[in-house]
């Protein structure tokens, strides 16, 4: 049987932490793998490496054919990720999540949209599609990331835990899935703690534990492993459990295991008459009052306790439903052959322009963050013309028509902070994941939230516009060509500095941390300028400063040519900078894209 997913050697380390400790799998096509172990045990390490999402230290790794490191492009053409949490946008509609996806598969709009539809019907998301996803409950959310992972038709689907968290008919609709997917061709990699779910889905099962692989086999052949059968005892109360748990490991093959909620102690035993009469009388003896007392074949869940010393993960309560499952509309889930998706430049810029049309339907959909962006410099343009332009003298003009253009500055860069805040947010809900990992252009993620951003700033700028003439600035430009290059100026800066605020939000990845960072080149850049006050009332260390760093050039460019002065050569001198700082942080927030490690 052909593998589509072949490691070998594959180790990782994070700083003093092995993550993965040259490790060998292979999975074969059209079949589930189930790679199994506790939390930290290296299953989502590894899943990333395959996913393209994580370059493995040593070692090299394959999926469909093509190598994760030299091929990631290839490799991302034909895999779907569903990650630990569900990574959809909840300013979006069930279906606009999915037919972006679509988008970013290189689909056509009509195949989009048909495929969207298939994938709310096949997860009973029908009625819900149009609503917007925050209205969704968590079954709900966990069922559109799932299928938003279909919408390629992966030859390769990752689940990494899909089902944690998910009430029992969820959870047995996932599995239905599964099995479908399976039937139609499609190879799975499963991660799990729940043993019940590798048992019932998975063809093949792989323990990992601490980085490295400890045992593979079908079920049947790692429950084997164990030789004998198991000692069980339910105890009357738990308050009896850890006394028990003494005197039963002095009888079986190693440490008990205990559930607590179950009252349950389980433990291996080669002579299953002796011991079992043997326990009995041992917990007779010492007053430990029983409910029930067996022996039964082993389980997954004493296979992983007997090779890594713990117990795993609490089973999903309640199992599979029992009640039936919703009716299922049948739906094409059959892997799309091998392709190797086109990357020229019309596909990029309609990547960049997908992300675009998503981060303007969320500030669309969210106007107050209109509103707070501007009210910002709003405050800082009354409190400068209020109570510090009294006190403030410039020589030959009125301060209004000093401060306000400095004002239109601030604003573009007030409102290129939600960059850093929403890519940060974007980290943290794993969408950032789920973008690497398909087979999009790798800088339009960036491109296409800068460029929805740049929508904030101008609307800001036309607030500050007008809220300027209300508090007495009047434009004396010499045509109204120069007003809209003075405009014009703004807007440019405005976007590229937007890219210094990309990176400090993929160097942050918390929305608070980034808030909090993008206000420091601010602070430094505006108030050491000529925004407030002449530069020439400045201690002398900071005049040359002041002088010459980008935000007092383009404040003094937009200044002359909104009041009809001569602009020396302050213009041009914002535009290198503007582009100085374009091409260093574009440069730098597309390799911090790149390598994201979490």
């Amino acid at each position: 049987m052909t593998s589509t997913i072949e490691v070998e050697g594959v180790s990782k380390r994070f700083g003093a932490t092995q993550a993965l400790a040259e490790v060998d799998l292979i999975a074969q096509e059209g079949r589930v793998l189930a790679l199994l172990g506790p939390n930290g045990a290296g299953k989502t390490t590894l899943v990333r490496i395959l996913a393209t999402l994580l370059r493995p230290d040593e070692g090299r790794a394959t999926v469909a054919g093509c190598d994760v490191v030299r091929d990631a492009a290839g490799v991302r053409a034909q895999i779907g990720l569903t990650g630990q949490f569900a990574a959809v946008d909840e300013l979006l509609t069930g279906r606009e999540n999915l037919e972006l996806v679509g988008l970013f598969y290189r689909l056509s709009r009509a195949e989009r949209r048909r495929r969207a539809q298939e994938v709310l019907e096949r997860f009973s998301l029908t009625d819900a599609g149009d609503q917007l996803v925050k209205t969704y409950s968590g079954g709900m959310r966990r069922r559109l990331d799932v299928g938003a992972s279909l919408i390629g038709r992966p030859r390769v689907l990752f689940l990494d835990e899909p089902t944690t968290g998910l009430d029992p008919r969820t959870r047995n609709d996932v599995w239905v899935f599964v099995e479908d997917l399976v039937t139609a061709g499609t190879t799975v990699l499963l991660t799990t703690q729940y043993m019940e779910e590798a048992d019932h889905l998975a063809h093949r099962i792989a323990v990992i534990d601490s980085g490295a692989i400890v045992a593979q086999g079908t079920a049947g052949e790692l429950k084997d492993r164990l030789g004998g059968d198991v000692l069980q005892a339910r105890v009357s109360t738990a308050a009896e459990l850890p006394h028990a748990a003494e005197l039963i490991a002095a009888l079986g093959q190693g440490v008990p295991r205990v559930d607590a909620e179950e009252r349950l102690l389980s433990v291996p035993t080669r002579e299953p008459t002796a011991v079992l009469i043997a326990a009995g009388r041992s917990l007779q003896e010492h007053g430990i009052a029983l409910e029930d007392l067996g022996i039964r074949r082993p389980s997954l869940d004493d296979v992983f306790l007997a090779l890594t010393g713990r117990a795993t993960a609490v089973q999903p309560d309640g199992g599979a439903a029992t009640d039936d499952p919703p009716t299922r509309t049948p739906v094409s889930l059959a892997a799309a052959p091998a392709r190797r998706l086109p990357r020229p430049s019309f596909a990029a810029m309609r990547d960049t322009g997908g992300v675009a049309k998503r981060n303007l339907l969320r500030i669309v959909r969210n106007p107050r963050l209109l509103v707070i962006s501007a009210v910002q410099p709003a405050l800082l343009l009354v409190l400068f013309r209020y109570v510090l332009g009294g006190a403030i003298h410039i020589p030959g003009k009125s301060y209004v028509d000093y401060i306000v253009p400095a004002v239109f500055i601030e604003a573009v860069m007030i409102g290129g902070m939600a960059t850093a805040i929403g890519l940060a947010d974007d980290l943290g809900s794993g969408i950032i994941d789920r973008f690497r990992s398909l087979p999009m252009a790798r800088p339009a993620v960036l491109a296409g939230r800068t460029l929805a951003d740049l929508s904030r700033s101008v609307f800001s700028l036309a607030l500050m516009v007008g809220l300027g003439l209300l508090v007495g600035f009047t434009f004396n430009a010499n045509t109204t060509g120069d007003i809209v290059a003075g405009l014009a100026l703004v807007i440019v800066f405005g976007y590229c500095f937007s890219w210094v605020y990309a990176t400090i939000g993929l160097l942050t990845r918390d929305p608070e941390t980034a808030q909090i960072a993008g206000i420091l080149p601010f602070f430094v850049l505006v108030f050491a300028s000529s925004a407030i006050v002449p530069v020439s009332t400045m201690p002398h260390w900071l005049q040359d400063f002041a002088n010459n760093q980008p935000v007092s050039i383009t404040i003094n460019a937009v200044r002359a040519l909104l009041q009809g002065e001569p602009t020396h050569s302050w213009v041009w001198q914002s535009l290198a900078w503007s582009a100085g700082i374009f091409v260093v942080f574009f440069a730098l927030a597309v390799r911090l894209y790149r390598n994201v490690t979490a």
